[in-house]
């Protein structure tokens, strides 16, 4: 099985048998992406790596679109976004895959894009007992990533 294939499974397993990866970590930075729409005139979102996407607010319903392959609902190919927002992502993407995952991102970035990153390890663990944060990096490691492959930007890192 390819890297990327089992990272994706590893995410349904997790999705499947637990409660967590609903979106909620999104929740503290809605005004400051609701500020950053208007600055950059964004009409329409795309949250990559959404989870379950319980935490939307009501004013985004109409406007934004998930996307997650370890989700179901939310697995089939994204169409570009003014707005690409990631959240709680990024530090999940193994270290060989991040590269071309930020190429994704941006490709599908018509105007802005966000990112929260965390750069501890993660509570929570995949089921065969790896940690769940596979990409643990200082912030200068993934401010050159984002500035080399998505270089239209707004980042916080959770350290």
């Amino acid at each position: 099985m390819l890297e990327k294939e089992r990272y994706i499974d590893l995410h349904k397993q997790l999705h499947k048998s637990s409660l967590h990866f609903t979106g909620k970590s999104l929740q503290h930075w809605i005004a400051e992406i609701d500020e950053l729409m208007i600055t950059h005139s964004c009409k329409d979102i795309l949250d990559y790596g959404c989870g379950k996407a319980k935490f939307w607010p009501e004013q985004w319903m109409k406007k934004i679109q998930g996307y997650d392959p370890a989700v179901v609902k939310f697995s089939e190919a994204p169409s570009p976004a003014d707005m690409v927002i990631c959240t709680d992502v990024m530090e999940h993407i193994p270290q060989s895959l991040v590269d071309n995952t930020l190429k994704h991102i941006d490709s599908l970035s018509n105007k802005w894009t966000f990112f929260v990153i965390d750069t501890k390890p993660a509570k929570k663990k995949f089921l065969n007992g790896e940690n769940c944060h596979v990409t643990i990096k200082p912030p200068t490691w993934w401010q050159t990533k984002l500035n080399e492959f998505c270089p239209r930007h707004t980042v916080h890192f959770q350290i």
